[in-house]
Order: C-alpha cells, then sequence, then structure tokens
C-alpha cells in the first residue's frame, strides 16, 4: 500500500532490523533483505519528514549491503 507505516513495518520484519524489544527470529536470505529494502525506500518516498526520509533510506542501504555480502 502507499503507506510509510505499513511498508516501513514491512520492512522490519523482512530485514529484521530490529528497534528496541527482544523480537529473536532467524537469519534472513538475500531476497528477503531486497525485498526490505525496497520496503524502506517506498517508506523513504512517501515519508515528508526529512530526518524521517534519510533514515529510512540508511536503513535501505544497510539491507543492501547485508545483501551484497551474502
Amino acid at each position: 500500500p502507499d503507506d510509510v507505516h505499513a511498508n516501513h513495518m514491512r520492512a522490519i520484519v523482512l530485514s529484521r532490523y530490529r528497534v528496541g524489544g527482544s523480537w529473536e527470529v532467524g537469519p534472513r536470505s538475500a531476497a528477503e533483505l531486497k525485498e526490505a529494502a525496497m520496503h524502506y525506500d517506498r517508506a523513504a518516498t512517501l515519508c515528508h519528514a526529512p530526518a524521517g526520509k534519510a533514515q529510512l533510506t540508511g536503513r535501505a542501504d544497510w539491507c543492501h549491503r547485508q545483501a551484497e555480502v551474502m
């Protein structure tokens, strides 16, 4: 959907990028990380706050880097 929060949540789940808490999941595949990056990028595009946009873009970059080393 065209919603910042929905894309952000999907990206978190796919990337297992921990935002507080103690949620434990198994390792992610390169495909999951690439999809997470896509959702972070989408959320960044939809985000109007410059700081939020920068944070989401940074997380997308992190996912791309992790997928490349796999």
